[in-house]
């Protein structure tokens, strides 16, 4: 949680006027808001599992992560909650916690920010200034609702936010594509991490020049 929140105490101290803090709250329920609270979703948050049973691996293209906020008194308030998955391959599975990269991090929280933006300081956001999150991890089949919590619990019911982009399909899909890359081009994870390096900045810089036409203190250029 501590990357979390580092990163998003960044990203804030830059682009919005007021303190924001971010904490975990595993108590959030979707639709369950206070008067002056607003929620956000994102569209997708690739990430990663391990059974802390049978220690059986698996990636999900779809880890769902629950945002709610509220602006009071001049102090920003985030809470977060973060859904788990359980292994498929155990009769009596726990619900496992995931882990995420710090580019999928960057980029939810880039996109959390924005949606505040809109939010509590009336500016407009549009769709193309969102960062899209690349989904670059192998993902076998369907996302397996049953054994998400996030889905038992309601987030398909919210509205979702955000841009995602899948270049992964499979383990052998993409086995073949480095193979076939292998001594002529460089490396596919290494391609993704500068194609995902660029997105970040292409998306800053789209979100400088509509930000700019706002008051000042909304400047996003970084």
């Amino acid at each position: 949680m501590k990357t979390w929140q580092d990163i998003f105490a960044e990203i804030a101290a830059k682009h919005l006027k007021e303190p924001w803090k971010l904490r975990e709250d595993d108590s959030l329920q979707v639709h369950d808001l206070k008067p002056g609270w607003k929620e956000f979703v994102p569209r997708c948050a690739p990430g990663r599992f391990q059974c802390s049973q049978c220690f059986h691996e698996w990636s999900s293209a779809k880890v769902h992560i629950l945002f709610h906020m509220c602006l009071h008194k001049g102090r920003g308030k985030v809470r977060m909650r973060v859904f788990r998955q359980s292994c498929r391959q155990c009769p009596h599975p726990q619900l496992e916690e995931p882990d995420f990269s710090q580019e999928t991090i960057k980029k939810v929280l880039h996109n959390l920010v924005l949606t505040i933006l809109n939010y509590f300081y009336h500016v407009s956001i549009q769709a193309s200034d969102f960062l899209e999150v690349v989904v670059d991890v192998p993902v076998s089949g369907p996302h397996d609702s049953t054994r998400c919590e996030g889905c038992q619990l309601g987030t398909e019911t919210v509205p979702k936010i955000g841009k995602c982009k899948k270049t992964v399909t499979s383990q052998s899909t993409r086995e073949a594509h480095m193979m076939q890359s292998a001594g002529s081009q460089s490396p596919a994870g290494t391609h993704l991490r500068v194609e995902g390096n660029g997105a970040m900045a292409a998306g800053l810089g789209v979100i400088s020049k509509n930000i700019l036409k706002k008051e000042s203190h909304y400047d996003l250029s970084s």
